[in-house]
């Protein structure tokens, strides 16, 4: 039998995607996938081999269309700063984790109740997700931007930490009911906060 086509592997991903924003993973069973996906069970089971692969999958996936929601970390549009890259890359990441809250709520949840459920979950989203910011701070510190004593993976680490957190703790554990989170405030301070500690210049020195 032939494996699925992409259709069919895209059916399959929304459908996971669907009922991990409403379900434990314990309780997504082949056929509640294939009743949401409208794949057969046999064939989702033949691709994929194990829950853990689809959930994988999964992951794999939303982090690709998140990288592909920015400009590749190589381009600098005209006039751009190092200071206004940043700004933009982060409102992206910021952008794109709000799109997803529920289905990251659901991931911390399951994480705290199955160790591998959250190491599957930080091996895959979290650290090819730094990956592709290191990438981003390692082009500008070969440009002579940054530097030349920083760790990059060190600092993509840190500002992700810093970006995510903020925006977990305000969406998943109940900040919206107590204040409104000015995302422009916090993105141009978190911005200028890292930019102090790892740029050459000062971010307010840096030319507009």
């Amino acid at each position: 039998m032939k494996p699925l086509d992409s259709e069919q592997q895209r059916a399959v991903l929304d459908g996971a995607m669907r009922l991990f924003e409403t379900h434990a993973l314990k309780d997504i069973t082949l056929d509640t996938l294939s009743r949401a996906s409208g794949v057969a069970a046999f064939n989702i089971v033949r691709h994929y081999h194990s829950s853990d692969n689809i959930l994988q999958a999964v992951l794999e996936r939303e982090l690709e269309l998140m990288a592909g929601a920015a400009q590749p970390p190589d381009l600098r549009m005209p006039g751009e700063t190092l200071e206004d890259e940043l700004r933009v890359l982060a409102g992206v990441i910021v952008d794109q984790y709000r799109r997803r809250i529920p289905f990251l709520r659901k991931l911390l949840a399951e994480g705290l109740r199955d160790e591998k459920a959250g190491a599957l979950y930080y091996r895959t989203f979290i650290m090819q997700g730094r990956m592709l910011f290191t990438e981003f701070l390692q082009i500008r510190r070969d440009r002579g931007e940054l530097r030349d004593d920083i760790d990059v993976e060190a600092a993509a680490a840190i500002f992700l930490a810093a970006l995510t957190g903020i925006l977990l703790t305000h969406e998943v554990f109940g900040g919206r009911s107590v204040e409104t989170m000015d995302d422009e405030r916090v993105l141009g301070q978190t911005c200028i906060t890292f930019l102090r500690g790892v740029a050459k210049s000062k971010p307010e020195d840096t030319p507009k």
